[in-house]
């Protein structure tokens, strides 16, 4: 079961066994078939590639997925807003819920989409009752910062012009994507929440986490660097809207955190939950210490995963309200 964190104070002690232990016994099994695999055909390093890759894999993990993501009750339907791709879910018997998610899918800016998010959109529909936004945002290398964030900004901000209560959320850097817009938005009414999962905080990857998974099947330090390269194309690693590491400005609304002990990403993580919390902002920290990253999209197949992602879902309902 994941540690469940409720406040800066109780984040500081996540040390020694809390903040990492071995793999849940489905995590370990899953990281064996993923060597398995890796040695049985050849690696690309090429973003074209990983992206076809990433998308190839989509049906088969969303097979994968229990309960079955069709048979989850909710609607989806394909829009655009602001001129920028998403997908609507609406939970079944409620085509007007109170608050929408704004879901920004992982993937290191390079790889994902509205189509391998699913299974996690109607998820967090049908645990929520909210209505779920899920955004194609534009990808690296056809499309660099800041084209991925200004689509992000641009469907938040229309969803807040429209009066309705609103929460940003995403994995990895749709995490980062999520807490750059809930501080863009800081302060508006219509802002009341924010869900994020192993965030992208700090391009430095100065952390002791970061320099520690340097290998294995999961995200590695290397990994992030490749990322980070395609995504930024030259520019500044300083921009604060990559940055997340300077100073919290004050008026950001509630947030739940989720980090895991198996990721490069922990620290910055677990950082960042401690200066929301000292900026103000009322933070719900969940820590999973024998999980990894990558886990919460895989949360329908694995069930320690699972347990962690309603875990997630009840404390933001919990947070932000219906």
């Amino acid at each position: 079961m994941p540690a469940t964190l409720n406040s800066v104070d109780d984040a500081s002690r996540l040390e020694g066994p809390r903040l990492f232990a071995p793999l849940a016994p489905d995590c370990e099994r899953l990281r064996a078939s993923l060597i398995a695999d890796a040695d049985s055909r050849p690696a690309s390093a090429d973003p074209v590639d990983v992206q076809i890759h990433h998308r190839n894999q989509g049906p088969a993990r969303r097979e994968q997925w229990h309960p079955h993501p069709d048979t989850i009750p909710v609607t989806a339907t394909d829009d655009v807003i602001a001129g920028v791709p998403v997908r609507r879910y609406t939970p079944a018997g409620n085509e007007a819920p109170a608050t929408t998610l704004v879901w920004l899918h992982g993937g290191g800016w390079v790889f994902g989409d509205i189509d391998t998010a699913d299974p996690v959109a109607r998820t967090a529909c049908d645990r929520t009752g909210w209505e779920v936004i899920s955004v194609d945002y534009r990808l690296a290398p056809q499309h660099p910062f800041p084209a991925g964030v200004d689509d992000a900004l641009a469907v938040t901000s229309a969803l807040l012009d429209s009066g309705i209560r609103v929460v940003v959320g995403g994995d990895s850097a749709g995490g980062n994507l999520a807490a750059v817009a809930a501080r863009e938005f800081a302060g508006h009414g219509g802002l009341v929440g924010q869900v994020l999962v192993y965030p992208c905080i700090d391009p430095s990857l100065s952390t002791a986490s970061a320099r520690e998974f340097v290998d294995g099947p999961f995200i590695t330090r290397a990994g992030l660097e490749w990322c980070y390269f395609y995504y930024l194309n030259a520019a500044s690693a300083q921009d604060p809207r990559v940055d997340l590491t300077g100073p919290v400005p004050a008026g950001l609304p509630p947030a739940v955190v989720l980090t895991v002990g198996h990721d490069p990403l922990r620290d910055e993580g677990i950082d960042y939950a401690r200066a929301l919390h000292a900026a103000g902002a009322t933070t719900v920290h969940h820590h999973a210490p024998d999980s990894f990253h990558g886990s919460f999209g895989r949360s329908g197949s694995l069930p320690s995963a699972a347990l962690v992602a309603d875990a997630v879902w009840r404390s933001a309902f919990e947070l932000f309200g219906a």
